[in-house]
């Protein structure tokens, strides 16, 4: 009874909380409080034993070399909609869902910091580095006040529309250097570039994610003549998102014995470490020579706007930028890409509205010429739902909650896996098909028009991308831009094909990354 007494007491807390901040939020709260009392106890949520789960991974296994989304989906042929899975060495117990309307249940009640589980390796390093550098300033891979304090901190500077306009030069500049590493890599008699074109793509994100963060092009699209300080700081990216995996989701022991995954992770962190502070260094001494008297005034970059805020938070958003924006987008880049290739008739509806804006290939995009490109935005919004860039959200419960019937006590670890409902029938009709019509605004009987392509009572929490809340992608507007300049730049220098199987093209740990050669044919067009 006292646990029943306590467990009301502090919903009710919440809700008067949250009233004052949401109205939305707080019925939610209220209404959960009512079901609380009926709803069944957290240890009958079905799940693997430890012991299940341990064996499961091990040689031999019925989870051994399974991708992520295919043991989600085992444990949902096998639990249903909701299942709790142990933690092992360390990591907590999670709760997987598989249902839309506990998502929406789980965001809407997630406080004013919500908190993401799934960044403990970053947490871990940073928490044990010796010269105790990130005590007061580990970044937003962190939750709580601390979370919140750098979040205010930098949304004013990475959240602002106005400035795009400080990143979109320099973007562009990255993205005519891709167009013409293209046509330098690509064969001269076939037109296809090489197998490894992923190693491109991802050179391309990184590049344009450090123009924004270290305010500096590092030369990694050059055929020749790479320096060699990019290349290792582009590698120790490659090694920090493969062992992100290892450390991160399955089970691990690093917390306790430093693994060799671990001290590779974290070799990979210091030499990230000691090349960002050497760049902001850089910008440092280049901000102090713009600052000069007769220098010219330029608008601010984000490093300069950053640095103001602080030194300290300018190196470490710089680091979390890069491990943070280079994969995901390189995912989201190479699912445009297949789409293009696979969809002739869409890649030249498309092409036909770049050209109606921007007849030359030269011409650089402005401001207002993205605006004015809705097939452009519709093309990428249906590509992530067809080749999503993660297959599920991540979440701590934000108050005790009721999902699917069971209690879930505050601060239980969730796993959102959205991913499986993006290709569901009854949400977004022929599913199978690419249809950026879908997300266009139309008001017609047309059987190609949105109203009979997206089913009108689809929940709002099922295609989150970028995420949701307070929590939303702190990058969404520089990877918004990149995606819309890599796209249009393409389909106004090419005619792209892939000549290829694609049959099940992605792998999945916690990014869906490619898994076939991207050895696409890239034709130039003649104006």
């Amino acid at each position: 009874m006292l646990r029943v007494i306590t467990v009301k007491q502090a919903l009710r807390a919440s809700s008067q909380l949250a009233a004052t901040r949401n109205p939305e939020a707080s019925s939610y709260v209220q209404q959960i409080e009512s079901e609380w009392e009926t709803a069944k106890p957290f240890k009958e949520i079905p799940g693997p034993t430890r012991w299940q789960l341990f064996r499961g991974f091990q040689k031999g296994g019925q989870y051994h070399k399974l991708e992520m989304n295919e043991v989600m989906r085992l444990h949902k042929q096998q639990f249903g909609d909701i299942c709790v899975v142990p933690g092992l060495f360390g990591m907590p117990s999670t709760v997987l869902l598989f249902n839309e309307e506990t998502f929406e249940r789980v965001y809407r009640t997630e406080g004013q910091w919500p908190i993401r589980g799934g960044s403990e390796p970053v947490i871990h390093y940073r928490n044990n580095r010796k010269d105790k550098f990130f005590k007061d300033c580990i970044g937003l891979f962190t939750n709580g006040a601390d979370w919140g304090k750098h979040r205010s901190a930098v949304n004013p500077v990475l959240m602002q529309h106005r400035n795009v306009a400080v990143y979109l030069k320099p973007m562009q500049r990255v993205n005519h250097q891709f167009v013409q590493h293209i046509r330098e890599i690509r064969d001269p008699e076939s037109k296809e570039v090489p197998v490894d074109f992923l190693n491109s793509v991802k050179q391309l994100t990184f590049e344009s994610v450090a123009t924004v963060a270290l305010d500096k092009e590092l030369g990694l699209l050059r055929e020749n003549h790479q320096p060699p300080e990019a290349r290792k700081l582009f590698k120790n990216i490659e090694i920090l998102m493969e062992s992100f995996f290892v450390l991160g989701v399955r089970p691990s022991i690093y917390k306790y014995i430093s693994t060799p995954t671990y001290r590779k992770f974290s070799q990979a962190m210091d030499e990230l470490f000691d090349t960002c502070s050497t760049y902001v260094n850089e910008a440092i001494e280049r901000i102090e020579k713009k600052s000069a008297p007769g220098s010219s005034k330029d608008h601010k970059s984000v490093l300069e706007q950053l640095l103001q805020v602080d030194r300290k938070l300018a190196t470490v958003m710089a680091m979390d930028m890069l491990i943070g924006g280079v994969d995901t987008t390189t995912s989201a880049i190479s699912g445009l890409l297949l789409n293009l290739a696979k969809n002739p008739e869409k890649q030249q509806k498309l092409r036909e509205e770049v050209l109606s804006k921007l007849p030359s290939p030269d011409r650089d995009f402005t401001l207002e010429d993205m605006k004015s490109l809705p097939y452009l935005r519709a093309f990428i919004k249906e590509s992530m739902r067809v080749y999503p860039v993660t297959f599920a959200n991540v979440r701590s419960a934000g108050t005790d909650v009721v999902l699917d019937g069971y209690r879930i006590p505050k601060g239980t670890h969730l796993i959102m896996t959205n991913s499986f409902l993006l290709n569901d029938e009854r949400i977004y009709p022929r599913a199978k098909e690419f249809l950026p019509e879908r997300w266009l605004r139309q008001k017609d009987d047309k059987e190609d028009s949105s109203d009979f392509l997206m089913n009108k009572s689809t929940s709002s929490f099922i295609y989150l991308p970028f995420g949701f809340g307070p929590r939303l992608c702190v990058g969404k507007r520089i990877v918004d831009l990149e995606l819309e300049l890599t796209l249009s730049n393409l389909v106004r220098n090419f005619q792209i094909e892939y000549k290829h199987p694609i049959e099940n093209p992605f792998k999945c740990t916690f990014i869906y990354m490619p898994r076939i050669p991207l050895n696409f044919k890239f034709t130039d067009l003649k104006y």
